[in-house]
């Protein structure tokens, strides 16, 4: 009996240009269904299909709750890296590749932020963290104190990927730079100026709800080109595509 297998090949612009697509798309439904929730006074609601839409667009796409669209649109970019990592370590693992864990152990943080996202596990560790560190003396920067453990998770990446970071060609250095710099910048960077805007304005109100809007928007951006980086990678080394045997 003859092993069946299965080609993937995607074209990495074409991927980011959907991703961008729909980012925007979210974000802007984000921002509408908020602008609704605090003006009422700009629409009529007629009847239940009425208050349903209505409701869809504030609670079902609003990026700063959980369990709905963005969320699950969130967990899906960050689980696809996890995907590609793992793929790309499968076969640094076959060639016997220096930094074949390191390629490993990137798919398994990807896969992690996927469960964080879908479980939202970070945000458990707000109330012990405040227990800790007075968030009120940093001018709310650290108001979702969760980010205190995530720099520090932060620092360690970087100090343990240095030498695997070194090693990459100046393309994919540049390439893994931008990608990572922009998620990680709108997940930590990002939620710190969400909390100085919490301290001082307030969570109920569009101001926050509009800003916090774009700052996800920068944290999805970042995810998708880090998925456009790595199917650049991929295409480069393994130009026949990713070949899956059942």
């Amino acid at each position: 009996m003859s092993d069946s297998t299965t080609t993937i090949k995607l074209d990495p612009k074409r991927v980011l240009i959907a991703l961008t697509v729909i980012i925007i798309l979210l974000i802007g439904l984000s921002i509408w269904g908020q602008y609704l929730r605090f003006f009422p006074g700009t629409y009529d609601i007629h009847g239940k299909w009425g208050e349903f839409w209505i409701d869809l667009l504030m609670q079902g796409f609003y990026v700063d709750l959980e369990a709905n669209v963005p969320t699950y649109f969130n967990a899906i970019i960050l689980f696809i890296p996890a995907l590609l990592l793992g793929a790309i370590a499968a076969w640094k693992y076959s060639v016997k590749d220096k930094f074949k864990i390191h390629w490993a152990g990137l798919a398994l943080a990807f896969l992690y932020l996927s469960m964080d996202e879908a479980a939202v596990l970070h945000e458990r560790l707000i109330k012990p963290m405040r227990s800790i560190v007075n968030f009120e003396g940093y001018g709310g920067l650290f108001y979702f104190a969760w980010v205190i453990p995530g720099i520090a998770v932060v620092v360690l990446f970087l100090l343990t990927y240095l030498r695997f970071f070194l090693h990459l060609e100046n393309k994919f250095k540049i390439l893994f730079f931008i990608s990572l710099g922009l998620y990680i910048g709108g997940v930590l960077g990002g939620e710190m100026l969400n909390g100085r805007f919490a301290d001082t304005v307030g969570l109920k109100n569009f101001t926050y709800a509009a800003y916090t809007s774009v700052e996800e928007a920068l944290e999805y951006f970042g995810a998708s080109m880090v998925i456009y980086s790595l199917l650049v990678y991929i295409k480069q080394y393994l130009p026949d595509g990713i070949t899956f045997k059942a």
